[in-house]
């Protein structure tokens, strides 16, 4: 039996562990006259759909399990602007709390603190890049998300099969970083370049920006210079509709170009079903913000959690696929 199955039976008897308790004692726990009060500080916010998703998982879990919930981040996708949050939530003197980690050393020193006041912490959607090194990594409990890495290697080989089927071989490959520093986007490059080279594709990775039409426009700069590219991946909503704003101005038509993506959208979705987006990675946010509210609460009322990290994804949404998916995205679940 290989590690991934492992896991998956594992988190699936844990899941069925905290169901049973769920039901036997949700009702004691809103009955509470002190409610746990959690906190999730992110580097990304209500500006992205993305973090719409992952919001919403977490709000619905909070009102499951009876806790005082606040989501502490900028609007929009900013790795520095989660200093200031971070520092709110110490303020605030929370009993848990969950993080995104796409670069430790700004936030290390607040969760030091929260640490050593006894506050159990968990790394949610962006892992420590440090995890793996006991004299580097933050002190939490384990990390709820994706593979990034994998992710990407599946969306270049999406890509090289699209292609080769259509019988258009690509040479020239990109990869847009929308925000430069954010170690889980990058992990998304990495993945796609390294089968990208493999199979004997140059590739770029470029720096985009966390805004669509930005995005777009640094997209059509670089495809003028770099005629010769024939797939882009890209990382996240925005970014995919950076894309589309190229694609539609260049009159790209599906099986001329083999872009990929990151997350979803209805706007992704509906790509996809056109032929113009081949395969898109979903992580499952809904989960990662049910899951940390879930898991700080079962650490805090039963010193329950699970024996290493919780993978999340990634999964795929492709047109075998899209269909089921679309409806699941207009109700803020996928």
């Amino acid at each position: 039996m290989n590690s991934r199955v492992k896991r998956f039976i594992s988190v699936l008897a844990a899941l069925l562990v905290v169901f049973g308790l769920t039901l036997g004692v949700v009702g004691q726990t809103n009955a509470q006259a002190k409610k746990l009060k959690l906190i999730i500080v992110a580097h990304g916010g209500p500006g992205n759909p993305f973090w719409v998703t992952v919001i919403k998982g977490a709000t619905d879990a909070a009102k499951l399990f009876g806790v005082d919930f606040q989501w502490l981040s900028p609007n929009n996708d900013d790795v520095q602007g989660m200093v200031k949050y971070m520092d709110d939530a110490v303020a605030a003197k929370p009993d848990g709390v969950g993080i995104t980690a796409p670069n430790p050393d700004i936030i290390r020193d607040d969760v030091n603190k929260l640490a050593a006041a006894g506050v159990p912490i968990l790394i949610l959607n962006t892992n420590d890049p440090n995890a793996a090194d006991p004299d580097k990594r933050l002190p939490v409990m384990f990390y709820l998300g994706t593979s990034e890495f994998i992710a990407g290697q599946s969306n270049a080989r999406a890509a090289l099969r699209a292609a080769k089927a259509a019988g258009k071989p690509i040479k020239h490959a990109m990869c847009i970083v929308q925000t430069i520093g954010h170690t889980a986007l990058e992990a998304r490059c990495k993945g796609y370049a390294d089968v990208m080279t493999a199979a004997g594709v140059k590739v770029d990775t470029i720096p985009g920006d966390p805004q669509a039409d930005k995005e777009g426009a640094i997209i059509a700069d670089y495809m003028k210079a770099n005629p010769d590219v024939t797939a882009i991946n890209t990382l996240g909503p925005n970014p995919a509709t950076g894309f589309y704003i190229w694609a539609r101005d260049a009159k790209i038509k599906p099986g001329e170009f083999f872009h990929t993506n990151h997350d979803l959208g209805n706007e992704i979705l509906d790509n996809i079903k056109a032929g113009l987006t081949i395969q898109t990675v979903d992580q499952q946010p809904y989960y990662q913000g049910f899951g940390t509210i879930e898991w700080l609460w079962l650490k805090l009322n039963y010193e329950i959690q699970p024996g290493g990290d919780i993978l999340t994804g990634p999964s795929y949404v492709d047109k075998t696929n899209v269909d089921k998916v679309i409806q699941l995205v207009k109700d803020g679940y996928r």
